[in-house]
């Protein structure tokens, strides 16, 4: 190469806040393995939480959610990033507009997806994404990480990191009070994110898992949940019965969702960005994964302190997805035993929560 790598950009503009916040592992593997390098990040403005105060980053660009976007915003962030004068840029989603972008900025070392006629010959170096070559097996963590290897490096175990402040964990134990009292604190995100029909969402699967909770375990039960996925959480609570259950849907942002799952037992939450949220905090965590489309092995919760659920088999047809399942009839084939039996492993009444 013609000059060190001292400058990174890291480019995620597709997904949710669980891809992005993976993506910190990409952050930080750099880090590792160039010292004392700047690395800045370009996401969409939706997912830019994830990445707030993240002490690793040292300038955070928010792209605009919408798409596609203008050949005049286009070459605006060209020139912008130009100026810059980064030496490496990592795409870890591509699109031609952002394969592009990176041509257009001028970076000399430029690393991105293969297999793609429209832009992949504008990377100099080409990552083969495994996850699309029939791997199932390997964490994205660590496919993430794929792109890090392209430079040369070899990295370590991936690391993903989401920053909590004293400001936030207090505003969590003041949500929290009103279920002082004995009894395992159970975090409980009864949803998965769009595109998913909240109309057919099998809301009294869920209630069953909460009552099973409550009854078997003396839990004491917070729900959260986003603004829009507030009436069906309202509706789960109305199904399992109001007692020692604390409904937080919509009432918290990311950081304080974060600091929630800091300070309860356990999380409980299909796969979701909730779920890699509460992972990345540190809690002990449940994760489902009941619909035919999950892989439990890419998308696990990445901490040592997790219990994955997974029906075998799932009960979808064949051929089911998320954004047109009639019924979701998979959630059905997993108990409330199981849910209540993999919460009970993972708690134990004598320790804090596991806070890192």
């Amino acid at each position: 190469m013609s000059r060190p790598l001292r400058k990174f950009l890291v480019i995620h503009t597709a997904g949710g806040i669980g891809d992005v916040l993976l993506s910190t592992a990409v952050v930080h593997a750099l880090h590792q393995a160039y010292p004392g390098s700047q690395v800045d990040f370009l996401c969409q403005s939706r997912t830019a939480a994830a990445l707030q105060d993240n002490p690793e980053i040292q300038e955070l660009y928010q792209w605009p959610d919408r798409r596609p976007h203008s050949l005049g915003e286009l070459w605006h962030w060209a020139k912008l990033l130009r100026a810059k004068r980064y030496d490496a840029s990592l795409v870890l989603w591509s699109n031609t507009q952002v394969a592009w972008l990176t041509f257009l900025a001028g970076i000399p070392v430029r690393v991105g997806q293969d297999s793609r006629l429209a832009y992949s010959f504008l990377y100099t170096h080409r990552v083969r994404v495994r996850s699309e070559h029939g791997d199932e097996e390997t964490h994205w963590s660590e496919i993430l990480l794929d792109f890090v290897r392209a430079l040369g490096p070899t990295p370590g175990p991936p690391r993903v990191r989401l920053e909590i402040s004293a400001d936030d964990r207090q505003r969590a134990e003041r949500l929290l009070e009103p279920l002082a009292g004995s009894g395992p604190l159970i975090g409980f995100h009864p949803f998965k994110g769009p595109p998913v029909p909240l109309d057919r969402w099998p809301l009294p699967v869920f209630a069953g898992w909460l009552q099973a909770l409550r009854q078997q375990l003396n839990a004491r039960i917070v729900v959260t949940g986003s603004p829009g996925e507030k009436p069906y959480a309202d509706q789960i609570v109305a199904l399992a019965g109001a007692e020692k259950v604390l409904n937080l849907a919509g009432k918290t942002d990311l950081a304080t969702l974060a600091a929630v799952t800091q300070q309860v037992d356990v999380f409980v939450c299909p796969d979701s960005g909730p779920m890699h949220v509460a992972a990345a905090a540190g809690a002990r965590v449940v994760g489902i994964y009941a619909l035919e489309e999950d892989f439990p092995q890419r998308w696990a919760p990445l901490t040592p302190t997790a219990r994955v659920l997974r029906p075998q088999p799932t009960g979808c047809p064949k051929g089911c997805r998320k954004p047109t399942c009639r019924d979701f009839r998979c959630y059905q084939t997993v108990t409330p035993q199981q849910v209540v039996e993999a919460v009970a492993t993972l708690w134990e009444p004598r320790l804090p929560p596991a806070i890192e």
